[in-house]
């Protein structure tokens, strides 16, 4: 079994939430958009913004358990999984008989989430779980029929109790009539003429438009070939919605299987060429590779065309994993003043196109070069490199990346007059879509600074008790010319869960070299755990121009962490009573108590963190005198107040010449 990684043993990313403004026509058609953003130092892509035409609603996020976000139908809820285990409930009303359908897409947001839908009644239970196979236009789906007027939850979670600030997501929940399935699919036109009727013979070119009905059964066709013909088969399924995982299998007049198509990867459509030995006709055989699976819905398209008369061609892609560095988006490209950034590019080709193909990238901007490529004939890949010199101009400009062929048909003379002659063909380079967004030609290059300066210093490993600050001595390394002032904070990436550490932001002045960076060490940590912090230093950079840009730098390697094995703290909190009844428009008085270690003297404040969302709570503080151990907390409650969906938390601290020593405990509200 997987044993999952303690807190301090996690990685994680803090990035800074942002908020801006996005101006949406009246006339604006629905459906996504590409997104792009840019810094002074690279920009990233895969950002997707969708204009939907019903209400949108955003979450209100709060701490704690899950409080219900109240919506009217028909709505799409705008929400992220955030933190950990995090749960989001959209309550709605519903009247008896009423049939209701949530439709959720992450995965087509570009986000991480592996969403898990429920339906709950105003009592918790469960009424409906996510569908095992989502309706079209939705990653995942949930539907049900109230069974009585009342208020109902949908639950969004992630099945694999992750979360962070990526995992969004977006629900679209309505009463209107949604099919489970769509037949025919919906898939871009072809030219192909199609076929339904499996009782006649087909004669391709042609797409047969069928269904794997029942588990194990085979969807059987009978199609007219002639010998010597190449022929493409290409199964239309798994991208276009269906969860049909194809197996395509071609038999001969005798019973004899000649020819099969099975993908890699079930979650990929088969493509195959065949080349009959006779004519005649031929039987072909669609079945979904696993015999558990089937149903009305595992619908299917399968084109059969004539290879030799498809019109040659080629089309190249850019992928995603296979570019540098690994972080980048495939839409997107960062390239540093005097650096180099590589972009590899497949090539398809299309039918009988077999020559090389020229790729280079066009529409650079002052002070980027890129040497054209050709990828050889028998080559299906190739890698540009885009150069920027070192007085580039900075920029964030899209480009294009283009091949050029000769493209001509060998047997054109049975295809007309003139086609002997090879035309010269030209095609944009594309990444991938999915089934929310569409294939894309744009690429944006993000032509930036270098950072001018960086933390250096040696590997440092220690001891400090928790719920006191840290405090680590820093070198900063200066490029000849930079003198500017540095701001230090924590790192938006970490190397390992921070376990609720937290630093401010200081200033380390013109001209100096060295610093001392302040950690706090909340007093919840693990004990023995290694606790690793990362930090950031940014600062401002002029180019030739005179234009301010801000850069940073930032290493998770071992030489910049602050690595701390956590020990007890030397303070402690506790209440006599953990829960305490919420007696509206009352004062209830609790009773703390602090321990101090021995080398320890002095007053100790008790105050309380009242959760933000909370209302109609008032706790005053109090200080235990020196002398003294335990004291007492007035909490006060009007005659509205909560909600109370997590524990108060009381936190004792004692101030010192060299740092405040922090002790807390939790008080379980309950009205």
């Amino acid at each position: 079994p997987i044993l999952p990684l303690p807190e301090s043993q996690q990685q994680e990313d803090y990035p800074a939430d942002m908020r801006g403004q996005v101006a949406i026509a009246a006339d604006a058609p629905l459906g996504p958009r590409r997104g792009w953003l840019a810094t002074s130092q690279g920009g990233a892509g895969g950002l997707v913004f969708v204009v939907g035409e019903l209400p949108e609603a955003i979450e209100a996020e709060a701490d704690g358990d899950a409080i219900p976000q109240a919506v009217r139908l028909p709505i799409t809820a705008n929400g992220r999984i955030f933190p950990r285990d995090d749960i989001d409930l959209w309550e709605f009303e519903a009247n008896a008989g009423q049939t209701v359908t949530a439709l959720l897409v992450a995965k087509s947001l570009h986000s991480p989430l592996a969403p898990k839908l429920d339906v709950l009644d105003a009592n918790g239970r469960v009424l409906a779980e996510t569908m095992t196979y989502p309706v079209p236009g939705a990653d995942e789906s949930v539907r049900f029929t109230a069974p009585a007027n009342g208020r109902y939850r949908i639950r969004v979670t992630d099945a694999k109790a992750q979360g962070g600030q990526a995992y969004v997501y977006r629900l679209t929940i309505t009463t209107a009539a949604v099919p489970a399935y769509e037949f025919p699919l919906k898939v871009p036109a072809d030219g192909l003429k199609d076929a339904f009727d499996p009782s006649k013979t087909a004669v391709a070119p042609v797409a047969l438009n069928g269904r794997v009905s029942k588990q194990g059964k085979a969807s059987e066709w009978q199609i007219a070939l002639k010998k010597g013909v190449k022929y493409s088969f290409d199964l239309q399924a798994r991208r276009f919605g269906s969860p049909l995982c194809g197996l395509v299998a071609v038999w001969d007049a005798g019973g004899k299987e000649v020819v099969r198509g099975e993908a890699g990867d079930p979650t990929q459509d088969p493509s195959f060429a065949f080349q009959p030995p006779a004519d005649g006709a031929y039987t072909v055989r669609v079945t979904e590779r696993f015999r558990s699976r089937g149903g009305p819905n595992f619908v299917y398209r399968l084109r059969i065309a004539d290879a030799f008369l498809a019109a040659p061609g080629f089309k190249l892609t850019v992928p995603a994993a296979n570019r540098q560095p690994r972080e980048s988006t495939p839409d997107a490209l960062s390239l540093l003043r005097g650096k180099s950034v590589t972009v590899r590019v497949n090539l398809e080709r299309v039918g009988t196109f077999a020559g090389p193909v020229e790729v280079t990238a066009a529409n650079l901007p002052p002070g980027v070069t890129c040497k054209p490529i050709t990828i050889a004939a028998n080559q299906t890949s190739g890698t540009l490199t885009l150069q920027a010199g070192k007085d580039a101009r900075l920029a964030n400009v899209p480009i294009a990346i283009l091949g050029a062929a000769s493209v001509g048909n060998p047997h054109a003379a049975l295809l007309g007059a003139g086609s002997l002659i090879p035309k010269a063909m030209r095609a944009a380079a594309v990444t991938a879509g999915n089934s929310l967004l569409p294939e894309s030609s744009v690429f944006y290059l993000t032509v930036g600074l270098a950072t001018p300066f960086k933390i250096v210093d040696e590997y440092v490993m220690t001891s400090a008790p928790r719920g006191e600050i840290y405090r680590r001595k820093y070198r900063i390394e200066r490029e000849a010319g930079f003198t500017g002032p540095i701001e230090v904070r924590l790192a938006d990436r970490q190397a390992r869960h921070l376990q609720g550490v937290t630093g401010p932001k200081l200033i380390v002045p013109a001209g100096q070299s060295t610093f001392e960076y302040p950690a706090t060490l909340p007093p919840w940590m693990e004990l023995g755990r290694t606790c690793r912090v990362c930090i950031m230093a940014v600062g401002k950079v002029k180019d030739a121009e005179g234009t301010e840009h801000s850069v940073s730098f930032s290493d998770v390697g071992q030489n910049q962490q602050m690595i701390v094995v956590v020990g007890p703290g030397r303070l402690d909190v506790s209440v006599d009573k953990r829960t305490v009844l919420c007696e509206p428009g009352k004062t209830v008085r609790v009773p703390v108590k602090v321990i101090r270690a021995r080398e320890l003297a002095g007053p100790v404040l008790v105050s309380a963190a009242v959760p933000e969302h909370w209302k109609g709570v008032r706790i005053a503080p109090t200080t235990i005198p020196a002398d003294r151990s335990s004291g007492e907390l007035a909490v006060t409650f009007d005659r509205d107040c909560g909600p109370f969906n997590m524990p108060l938390t009381i936190r004792a601290t004692l101030m010192t010449p060299t740092t405040p020593i922090v002790a807390e405990a939790k008080l379980e509200i309950v009205k």
